[in-house]
């Protein structure tokens, strides 16, 4: 998997998820929300949103296919679907700061 993050805005990214089968890749677009308060309710404003937009991403491929993955969303929403994500993150903070 391999991503590319386009900050469009203060907020708002542009997310390229490049994935590989067998001798095919694949990519798939993406716009994804993240506010300053959300960085903050999730990391403590302990790494940049690009950092939590990867991380984000490698958590939503390990929970579901990729074409699953809504093609907008705020990154808040996450959590909606998956309720361990928030302490997901919160581990992954702390072993990587």
């Amino acid at each position: 998997m391999k991503l590319t993050i386009i900050a469009r805005s203060r907020d708002d990214f542009g997310v390229i998820l490049t994935t590989k089968h067998q001798h095919k890749s694949d990519q798939k677009i993406f716009s994804v929300t993240v506010t300053d308060a959300d960085l903050h309710a999730l990391t403590e404003t302990r790494v940049d949103k690009e950092h939590l937009i990867e991380f984000a991403f490698q958590f939503l491929v390990d929970h579901e296919p990729v074409s699953a993955i809504q093609g907008k969303f705020d990154i808040s929403i996450i959590s909606t679907y998956f309720p361990e994500f928030p302490s997901a993150v919160k581990q992954w903070v702390d072993e990587n700061t």
